[in-house]
């Protein structure tokens, strides 16, 4: 089986011109590749990004890739806002019919390989085959639309264990009680309820 090595994964393939026996595809994102997708996928940075894939002619003008990529990529998590690393390493099965309508066919076996299919078949653009396009967009379904560092948890932005709201107060003055003396501060400079044992006092 021929083994085709490019220099980019930008390169875009004419179906009808491909192999029909199928050809092996190694793909290794450049400098600036990787730099264009960090932005597309909503990550910090894109470290590495390689794929291994074999492509065959399916059906009548379609397209089959099978295969895996990894990708090694920089987060920021939800919860800390902290920067972490994460590695992505996915298999790929997916078809692709000629055009942008799924063909009707009173065929058993056709319908029957469209039920079975993992992802349903999508269509080519012109009967072109866009790599870098589909690998992103596939890496991009991948990812955790809300991604968490592994050692983060809600219970650390707690204060003694509690939820206080934090948030700017006009009044910098000390608190006094009933008989005068000064009340410790609070680690939250806003608490909503805090004037209400006060207010029930006066009813």
């Amino acid at each position: 089986m021929k083994q085709y090595h490019v220099k980019n994964m930008q390169q875009v393939f004419i179906v009808d011109n491909l192999p029909k026996t199928g050809f092996e595809l190694k793909l290794k994102a450049t400098n600036e590749e990787l730099k264009l997708l960090a932005p597309q996928i909503n990550v910090e940075q894109v470290a590495s990004f390689t794929a291994e894939l074999l492509i065959s002619q399916w059906r009548r003008g379609g397209v089959h890739i099978e295969g895996k990529f990894t990708a090694e990529l920089t987060e920021q998590c939800v919860i800390s806002l902290d920067s972490f690393d994460t590695i992505m390493d996915e298999k790929i099965d997916q078809k692709f019919f000629a055009s942008t309508k799924i063909p009707e066919s009173g065929e058993k076996k056709e319908v029957e390989m469209i039920d079975n299919d993992m992802d349903p078949p999508e269509a080519l653009v012109d009967g072109q085959l866009n790599i870098f396009d589909y690998l992103a967009e596939t890496l991009l379904l991948q990812l955790d639309p809300y991604p968490k560092k592994p050692d983060s948890q809600l219970e650390s932005l707690a204060i003694d264990g509690k939820f206080e709201i934090n948030q700017p107060n006009m009044a910098d003055e000390p608190t006094l009680d009933d008989d005068g003396k000064e009340q410790p501060k609070s680690k939250a400079t806003h608490k909503p309820f805090a004037n209400l044992n006060q207010l029930l006092k006066d009813k």
